[in-house]
């Protein structure tokens, strides 16, 4: 095996499948939005916690190294099967142009275990032994990807090792279990800088006990062997299809296949970044338009059910957003997608004639609140289960009357301790029963009701709180008026796009009205850059942490701030916390003003 020799390693059979052209992106190492995604890395993050806890359940585990000569690596993994019982991990195989590493792969006499580890999670109490088929006894497309993981995987291993029997096995997180004391988040501490993969893989180091641990973890292992079985020769034939094309010089591309699903792809970057455009060389010409047709909102609906209208333009050479025809557009997003298209061609704000008497009924005092939580796939604290909320943050301005100063209340934890009914309290507290609550999204609401549910399950004993939680909590609640829902049906701008995020939103706000610039509640979010207005998310100021500059301005990048302060190693030093705590109070304050900055232009804005 010559060095340099390309294989298809199972990361890249995963790209392939969701897109085959993606694969000659990837091995040329093209931009991506995934290099630098903040939620992405948060995932990986936890999915090296999971990968070290599975690996600690074998104790006379051997680490396969080499990772960077994979014809090395599986010599030497050859060499370890031939001394017998064992568990190997990163064990290597390769065969042909075919290349995979197994997370564990453990031999007893002539039969191999081939474990692919997830953070993916199941409820082994409602969803039984198994979790990968519905009712019809069909796989469930949800899983459909994992479990392709590991039969490409199981392929591999059949053509490398023949001489083995091979039962392929899926390691999951499962939320019916509780987490002991050694399984916690806190137990598994990340150390950066290593790269692998051509990605940063940071060093796991647990610090628990791992006789304890192996008593008291949350993870299950799955056999899916009839899964496997069952797509089998679809992945074979898909994986043999893909590795074809690395054997070119240069490697071969396959013909892109253009459409809706475009519209996510993580190598459509803004038209003016430097280095190579996948989605450019792709759409050729096509990716020049703007307003591209992919920026419709909801442009999947386009057409009903199972009809890719943007796909039928791209094969007409069209992919203006005014080029879409206006008989495409029906069902439930037909109000939206219309009101985006003319108020695109004209240049305008929209603002329904009805939005500033709805805004006008809710009774004060106004409310605007955020929460930051985090569910991860190991707990912070014991007794709590996989993927349960720890909310650990909330926001809230308030209007107490008409022309009435703005208000600010804040709460974060910052002492150790699950953290949510305390944070209940503190918001009850503050919002008590009287107003309107304004969130943006229900998430919120969602929030609630799990703490709601939490009190019951830990025996938490507040029938005030208890009963507070619930009211707050239901759907039909007059009081808790969603914001995201009004933008839907009453606003737009053309600077949003097809988007409602409120990272969209207050920009096209925070351009247009100057009298929400000039706001002294407001002001210090106002900066230029080379000329350039930033939106306020771009101008909170970077604060010293260590030896680097950080800022918070998305909630992937709270939660990774949070675990930081909490379990990190800053958590001991005073200084480098303090810095944080700063840094999580001024992101989810912004989201709150943000908020504020919206109702507050809707108010004064003509429909």
């Amino acid at each position: 095996m010559a060095p340099g020799r390309l294989y298809l390693s199972k990361s890249d059979f995963k790209v392939a499948r969701t897109c085959p052209t993606k694969l000659y992106y990837k091995k040329n190492r093209y931009p991506s939005l995934q290099d630098e995604d903040p939620y992405l890395e948060l995932l990986a993050d936890g999915g090296f916690m999971v990968e070290t806890m599975a690996k600690l359940l074998f104790p006379q585990g051997r680490e396969i190294g080499r990772w960077d000569r994979p014809d090395e690596a599986f010599e030497e993994t050859r060499r370890a099967l031939e001394e017998g019982d064992g568990a190997l991990f990163e064990a290597t195989l390769v065969h042909g142009r075919m290349m995979a590493r197994v997370d564990i792969l453990e031999r007893r006499g002539r039969s191999l275990r081939l474990i692919e580890v997830k953070a993916a999670s199941f409820d082994s109490e409602r969803d039984g032994a198994n979790p990968f088929r519905g009712k019809q006894g069909t796989i469930l497309s949800e899983w459909r990807p994992y479990l392709e993981d590991v039969a490409f995987q199981a392929v591999v291993l059949s053509r490398a090792f023949p001489e083995f029997a091979a039962t392929p096995c899926l390691c999951l997180v499962d939320k019916a279990r509780a987490a002991g004391e050694h399984a916690t988040f806190d137990k598994f501490r990340l150390r950066r800088g290593t790269r692998r993969h051509g990605m940063e893989r940071p060093e796991v180091l647990f610090t628990g006990d791992a006789e304890m641990l192996r008593a008291t973890h949350v993870l299950a292992l799955l056999d899916v062997s009839s899964e496997v079985e069952e797509i089998r020769s679809e992945v074979t034939r898909a994986a043999e299809s893909f590795a074809e094309t690395l054997s070119a010089e240069p490697i071969a591309r396959i013909p892109p296949a253009l459409g809706q699903r475009c519209k996510h792809c993580e190598y459509r970057l803004d038209l003016h970044a430097e280095g190579p455009s996948g989605f450019r060389e792709c759409w050729g010409a096509l990716a020049d338009a703007d307003p591209h047709i992919l920026d419709l909102y909801r442009a999947d609906l386009l057409g009903g059910k199972g009809k890719d209208v943007v796909a039928a333009m791209a094969s007409r050479g069209q992919s203006r957003l005014e080029e879409l025809p206006r008989d495409e557009i029906r069902g439930k997003a037909a109000a939206r997608q219309e009101i985006q298209l003319r108020h695109t061609a004209e240049g305008t704000e929209y603002i329904s004639p009805e939005l500033k008497g709805l805004l006008a009924s809710h009774s004060y005092p106004l409310h605007f609140i955020d929460f930051e939580t985090s569910a991860c796939a190991l707990p912070y604290h014991p007794g709590m289960h996989p993927y349960e909320k720890a909310a650990f943050q909330w926001s809230c301005h308030t209007i107490p009357g008409p022309g009435a100063p703005l208000e600010h209340a804040e709460w974060l934890q910052d002492e150790e301790g699950f953290p949510n009914f305390a944070f209940a309290r503190a918001l009850r507290e503050r919002i008590g029963e009287r107003g309107t609550v304004y969130i943006w999204s229900p998430y919120e609401r969602t929030v609630l009701k799990e703490i709601r549910d939490q009190m019951e399950r830990y025996g938490e004993d507040d029938p005030v709180l208890a009963s507070w939680l619930e009211w707050m909590a239901r759907a039909d609640n007059s009081r808790i008026v969603d914001l995201y829902a009004l933008a839907k049906e009453h606003y737009f701008h053309p600077r949003m796009k097809g988007s409602l995020s409120i990272k969209q939103v207050l920009p096209a706000v925070w351009e247009s009205d100057p009298e929400v610039r000039d706001s002294p509640a407001f002001r210090q979010y106002r900066r230029i850059e080379e000329g350039r207005l930033l939106s306020p998310y771009d101008a909170l100021p970077p604060l010293p942490v260590g030896e680097r500059e950080e800022v918070v301005t998305e909630g992937t990048g709270a939660m990774r701030t949070y675990q930081e302060m909490m379990f990190g190693e800053s958590a001991g030093n005073p200084e480098q916390r303090q810095t944080l705590r700063r840094l999580l109070l001024q992101y989810c304050e912004l989201d709150t003003a943000a908020m504020v900055m919206i109702w507050s232009h809707w108010n004064r804005a003509r429909a």
